[in-house]
């Protein structure tokens, strides 16, 4: 029973590990990944302007802006308010700016862990 135990023990770490090493390797790969957002009113796009290679990598670079834009859709809206200033809409866009660099920074790992742990859990079950 000792021996089950310590060899689960030992499956479970080396499937940790794995999927730790697979997190690196696509973060790593996201790295090279360049996009442009842009928000016009509310209309938001995304595009890839250098790709990592892989096209489910490069989709977190805009899944991670599109989830972060649709939460703060309404602050966003709210900076083109032609009854407030122009000073204030400007301090406002620069302030959704840095709200949304956040979230998309924090969007990112949170999608790298996802597809890293599904591309580990694809590799695991194969046959080796």
């Amino acid at each position: 029973m000792l021996i089950l135990m310590t060899a689960l023990l030992v499956a479970q770490q080396v499937t940790v590990e794995s999927e730790q090493k697979e997190i690196v390797v696509v973060g790593q790969r996201l790295s090279h990944w360049t996009g442009k957002y842009a928000i016009r009113g509310s209309k938001l796009r995304c595009i890839t302007k250098t790709s990592s290679g892989d096209r489910e990598i490069d989709a977190l670079g805009c899944g991670a802006f599109d989830a972060c834009a649709d939460q703060l859709a309404y602050r966003i809206a709210a900076t083109d308010e032609k009854t407030l200033s122009k000073e204030v809409r400007l301090s406002m866009k620069e302030s959704v700016k840095h709200d949304l660099s956040i979230c998309v920074a924090e969007k990112r790992v949170v999608l790298i862990g996802e597809l890293a742990k599904k591309r580990h859990g694809i590799r695991g079950s194969r046959p080796s």
